[in-house]
């Protein structure tokens, strides 16, 4: 685990960015989240205590038991990263846009551009909008809206703010600066190790280079 922000600009191997990964670990990434469970895992004892009154269910326990969230970096996406300008080489963020409200994600793309290397690749997979309006089914407006806000989720965080379709978010890239935008299959991705490790074949994939 990476303890300090100077361990992390020491690195010497490939830097490779994680965003918003949560419980989905990439071995030799940064991985980056801004859950809770960050902290209740510096904590020793806290999760067994929290399990036992009821304030973890057991996937999360167990998660903890295997050390998963002392793995993460926290990142607040809409702030300004904490990397130097031109010193990552990848940046991989999967069903996180769109839980930030636009200009939210607008910083992080921004930021995204500014910490890559010349040459950089960023991906990026979001929910196709084009899809979400496709299963618009006016006879039960209620599942579409579930899904489309997220509506189910108690916090904030977790709920839909903004969603994309492969012309808004190719705009949003070119215009921070990305060239080479395209969108791709699932799994098919110019960052070396993304075919073993990319889930939900659905999304909308983006590929871009700075």
């Amino acid at each position: 685990m990476l303890n300090s922000l100077s361990e992390i600009n020491n690195m010497s191997a490939a830097m490779k960015l994680n965003l918003g990964s949560f419980d989905r670990i990439f071995s030799g990434w940064i991985n980056t989240d801004i859950t809770p469970h960050i902290w209740v895992s510096k904590i020793p004892f806290l999760p067994d205590v929290m399990y036992r009154v009821g304030k973890l269910d057991q996937e999360r326990y167990e998660e903890h038991q295997k050390g998963i969230f002392r793995q993460l970096t926290y990142l607040d996406l809409t702030k300004k990263f904490p990397w130097s300008d031109n010193s990552v080489d990848a940046a991989y963020t999967s069903h996180v846009l769109e839980h930030l409200y636009l200009e939210g994600a607008l910083n992080c793309i921004s930021e995204v551009y500014r910490v890559l290397k010349p040459g950089g690749i960023f991906r990026v997979a979001v929910p196709d909008l084009d899809q979400l309006i496709k299963s618009y089914d006016p006879s039960c407006p209620e599942v579409f809206l579930t899904e489309f806000l997220e509506a189910t989720q108690t916090l904030e965080k977790n709920r839909h703010h903004w969603h994309y379709n492969e012309n808004s978010l190719r705009k949003i890239l070119l215009d921070t600066g990305f060239r080479e935008v395209v969108r791709c299959d699932y799994r098919d991705s110019q960052i070396a190790g993304i075919s073993e490790r990319e889930e939900r074949p659905e999304s909308l994939f983006m590929e871009c280079i700075k």
